[in-house]
């Protein structure tokens, strides 16, 4: 797909046209037809099919592919709209993940699939202090997702019990939540880990 065939009218344009290249530059495009053939695909649209779908064929989407997309349309056509329920389609490969988007906006009776690589999130002490905890209150609710009691949690810290409530009182605090299982569930749920995580807490 190249933006800069199209000549601009105005600078605002341009403007737009611009931003428009910087974001196909970063995301991979493909422009598809209703029945599912592919009519033109950015370079790194190109580079994503062929390293998470690498027996496909450049002028029709993986089959795969096909079906999602399909089911995507007849939601559209049904309803209107397509349902945030339903979308974006995962898919995972060698520690990342690709997002499948379906742009509901038609250009010249043809669709834009949007194609996003993205590092797969994990429940870990780093990612928990994205969370505004401090790297101690982090660890500290890492291990109540791996079932520790306060007392196997001040073993492996190096600290006495009353440091781990105290710790917890903290982290409550800062996730409005008052359980330790809420608080995980919080965490999982804001790192995008709910519906792919299944941890036993003890409360």
């Amino acid at each position: 797909m190249q933006t800069d065939e199209i000549a601009p009218t105005d600078k605002k344009e341009q403007q737009i046209l611009t931003q428009l290249k910087q974001v196909f530059d970063r995301l991979g495009v493909i422009v598809v037809t209703h029945e599912a053939q592919v009519k033109s695909l950015t370079q790194r649209g190109e580079q994503l099919l062929s390293h998470y779908f690498p027996h496909c064929e450049s002028c029709s989407l993986p089959e795969s592919l096909q079906h999602w997309f399909k089911h995507q349309i007849s939601l559209l056509i049904s309803k209107g709209k397509i349902p945030s329920s339903c979308f974006p389609l995962h898919i995972e490969r060698a520690g990342k993940q690709l997002l499948i988007r379906l742009s509901s906006n038609l250009i010249r009776e043809q669709y834009l699939i949007l194609l996003e690589e993205q590092e797969l999130k994990s429940f870990s002490i780093s990612s928990l202090e994205l969370l505004g905890l401090t790297k101690r209150e982090a660890e500290v609710l890492f291990w109540v997702a791996k079932d520790r009691s306060n007392a196997g949690i001040a073993k492996v810290l190096g600290c006495c019990e009353g440091t781990v409530r105290k710790h917890l009182e903290h982290i409550h605090a800062k996730l409005g939540v008052q359980t330790r299982t809420a608080a995980v569930m919080f965490a999982l749920e804001r790192l995008g880990l709910l519906q792919e995580s299944l941890v036993s807490i003890s409360s």
